[in-house]
């Protein structure tokens, strides 16, 4: 019994970091792929169509960083109407409020330093957060977007770089927007992801540690 509860002491910190793993696996592919759905359906509809990410949700404690939408422009009623409804990555998985420092640290990044380069979509450097329809409160969500054309090209409102970036990594937001790690390794998160996009072609791609 004894030797059974240490094996089992040693294996729930496994457990627990894969199943955090997975969920960051999850999650940057949901992003990724909601990505190409906006692109695609800008192309498609021939209109203009925003990806979205709620920086702040105060009627719910763990909604913000973590809530995702599409919206497409609609003309005959001259505003943005949804194309899917608000929708939660896995728990403990959050988009990063600004450009985290230890991204440039990562192999990738020393290797290609042009793949760090480009605009944090959720920075406040790039102005004021805009508001979006949470479609159950009465509040407003205020949330940054990116913007996909119907050429497929991206829009950064207030960015004016060749990329858009993401990054996704393990951990927990106020209403407010205030990240807390839950797996650290130095100075960042014990694991992360970066998506970029190609604001000339709407290209997505992904980078690991």
């Amino acid at each position: 019994m004894a030797m059974m509860s240490i094996l089992a002491g040693l294996s729930l910190p496994a457990v627990k970091g894969l199943s955090g793993s997975n969920g960051l696996n999850t999650g940057t592919r949901k992003l990724a792929d909601w990505m190409n759905l906006a692109r695609s359906e800008a192309i498609a509809r021939h209109t203009l169509v925003r990806f979205a990410v709620a920086r702040e949700w105060k009627s719910k404690d763990d909604a913000a960083l973590r809530k995702i939408s599409l919206w497409a422009w609609n003309s005959e009623v001259e505003r943005f109407l949804p194309l899917t409804a608000w929708e939660e990555l896995p728990v403990g998985v959050v988009v990063e409020p600004s450009l985290p420092d230890y991204i440039r640290k990562a192999a990738y990044a020393t290797d290609d330093l042009a793949s760090v380069r480009g605009d944090c979509v959720l920075d406040d450097r790039l102005g004021a957060d805009a508001e979006f329809d949470a479609g159950t409160t009465v509040d407003p969500i205020l949330a940054r977007f990116i913007e996909f054309l119907p050429s497929g090209r991206v829009r950064i409102p207030g960015g004016s770089a060749r990329q858009a970036i993401f990054v996704v990594t393990q951990g927990f937001a106020n209403p407010s927007g205030q990240l807390t790690y839950t797996s650290r390794a130095g100075e960042g998160p014990a694991t992360w992801a970066q998506i970029n996009v190609d604001t000339l072609t709407g290209r997505v791609r992904v980078y690991h540690p």
